[in-house]
């Protein structure tokens, strides 16, 4: 009894065939005898060139090749055979009664024979040598396919990790596959934490009837819920995942537990279990270029925040080192207005005084005098008293007393428009504002006046040629925040951080004194004052103050640290 494995997976044909080839008709028919009873199905062939024919048409999966025939011998067909690349890895077994030399055999075998068989021979014996040079040639073709499938997977690893940009990659999956596995169209999905498609792209070697089908959300779910193992699948025609495409493969991208997409290949004919293995091993390598691509977006991502963060952290503390050496700069120069203020003051009173005085006695005399130079010395003096008390307004002293309470912004805004309203007319300067009711600070209204005042003033004398002021005002947090803005010609850079110095004026007739006491006065406020100007577009002045509210025992509750 003779014994053989006829597992489907080691022959091209079911059953396998055998091709006998011998011009003796007796051992031809003896040979189909015997492999037809295992199981086999045989076709004989008589000659050289029939041989030939015969192979290369059916590809057998076993050769049974006799030495001496009519026209081409056995070796001849061998070599033949072997130089046909379809016909190169069918195993061959030279049946001979002739060729018993050694230097046959080696002739043989160096030909390409998988083996020699003497006649007359043992059935047994020919079967078991069939079934194990199949067998060899099947492991031989495998490991070849293996080798030529773990070069291929190296070189779609090598280009994957190339390419670390998500879009590129998405482009560059279904071609590489195309480009490996021979199909119709390579598609490629991509999805976000929540299973939702975020990318898709469809490359096809072939114009397909209905390429939207594609990418139709509707599939795309359907694909997710029938793809229910996380390995690569095929289907055919019986049991077809799209209409239209009868045959295909699809493989989840997989990372861990999450699935970060799908690939798909759409072909005319089945896919085989080699080309299914493959697909499998070109979707790991897509999903862990598809995860380091989705790693380094995050990394990108995070450095570009953390540049961001970096380069605003960096103007925030510039910005504080430029606040710090102002409020230090200014708080000398408060201390030396204080120290000037006071000298002056001192003697200023008397002198007036005795102006007064010896004005009177002219009057009352006859004595005839010019009274243009006495004029000229009471406007000087006058114009150093308003200096004097500038300067006292800078130092704080006018914030103590009694005009200290609780003020809405808006009202002290809208009165200086009022006050103001002819002269902006005359100038051709419109207001607009923006004032809500919003909840109070606590301070000087005189004082809170004449910031405003002054920010009016300035904004007047900056737009020569008529133009437009808003004013505007808000809560943010605990703070009422005002800008006050303006059409004009806008402030120079090299004059932007001198604006709030004392006696630095660009007008000609200037004390530089207006916006260095502003300054003064919100900060005595427990408020800050900045500007933002650019020369040809306006400037805009943002102050901020802080929100008081009084407690129940009737005490002021500073809401921003300071004191009152």
């Amino acid at each position: 009894m003779i014994n053989i494995d006829l597992d489907p997976s080691l022959f091209t044909h079911n059953p396998p065939l055998v091709l006998a080839v011998d011009d003796d008709p007796n051992t031809a028919n003896m040979l189909e005898t015997i492999f037809k009873r295992v199981g086999f199905q045989v076709v004989k062939a008589a000659n050289g060139n029939a041989a030939l024919a015969q192979a290369q048409t059916l590809l057998p999966d076993l050769i049974l090749l006799d030495y001496m025939m009519p026209g081409m011998n056995g070796f001849e067909v061998l070599s033949a055979l072997r130089a046909d690349p379809s016909t190169k890895t069918i195993p061959t077994i030279i049946v001979t009664a002739q060729a018993r030399q050694p230097e046959d055999l080696e002739r043989g075998l160096k030909l390409g024979a998988d083996d020699y068989l003497y006649k007359p021979f043992n059935p047994q014996e020919l079967i078991a040598r069939a079934q194990s040079k199949i067998k060899a040639r099947k492991l031989e073709e495998d490991l070849e396919r293996r080798t030529r499938e773990l070069e291929a997977l190296l070189g779609v690893s090598q280009k994957f990790n190339q390419t670390i940009l998500m879009d590129e990659l998405l482009d560059l999956i279904p071609d590489l596959a195309l480009d490996l596995i021979p199909a119709v169209a390579g598609v490629i999905y991509l999805f976000d934490e929540s299973g939702n498609v975020t990318g898709a792209r469809v490359h096809t070697r072939e114009t397909l009837s209905n390429p939207d089908a594609l990418t139709d959300p509707v599939f795309v779910r359907r694909a997710l819920r029938w793809l229910e193992t996380p390995t690569a699948r095929t289907w055919t025609a019986e049991d077809a995942l799209l209409p239209n495409f009868e045959n295909g493969m699809i493989a989840p991208l997989s990372e861990g537990k999450n699935t970060l997409g799908l690939l798909m290949l759409i072909a005319q004919t089945p896919f085989d279990d080699h080309r299914l293995r493959l697909f499998e091993g070109i979707g790991r390598q897509a999903a862990l270029a598809l995860r380091n691509a989705e790693l380094y977006d995050i990394k990108a991502r995070y450095a570009t925040e953390l540049e961001m963060r970096v380069e605003e952290r960096t103007r925030e503390l510039q910005s504080t080192q430029q606040l710090l050496i102002r409020q230090e700069k200014l708080a000398s120069l408060g201390h030396l207005a204080a120290s000037i203020a006071h000298e002056i003051n001192n003697p200023l009173m008397p002198i007036r005084n005795l102006l007064d005085d010896l004005i009177e006695e002219l009057e009352e005399s006859e004595v005839q005098i010019d009274t243009k130079a006495i004029t000229i010395i009471q406007d000087s003096l006058e114009r150093i008293r308003k200096i004097v008390r500038q300067l006292l307004d800078f130092t704080g002293r006018r914030t103590e007393g009694p005009d200290l309470h609780f003020v809405e912004i808006g009202p002290v805004v809208e009165s200086i428009i009022d006050l103001n309203r002819k002269l902006l007319e005359q100038s051709k300067i419109r207001i607009e504002t923006d004032l809500p009711k919003l909840p109070p600070v606590y301070g000087s209204k005189d004082q809170l006046e004449q910031v405003f005042m002054n920010l009016t003033i300035n904004a007047q004398a900056a737009m020569p040629k008529g133009g437009k002021i808003f004013i505007s005002a808000r809560q943010e947090d605990e703070e009422i925040v005002v800008d006050f803005e303006d059409s004009g010609v806008g402030i120079a850079p090299e004059h932007i951080d001198r604006i709030f110095d004392p006696f630095f004026s660009t007008k000609p007739d200037g004390t530089g004194l207006g916006l260095f006491v502003t300054y003064g006065i919100i900060g005595s406020h427990n408020g800050t004052i900045n500007v933002l100007s650019q020369p040809g577009n306006g400037t805009r002045f943002t102050i901020r103050l802080p929100i008081h509210n009084e407690s129940q025992n009737g005490q002021i509750a500073v809401t921003k640290t300071g004191h009152v």
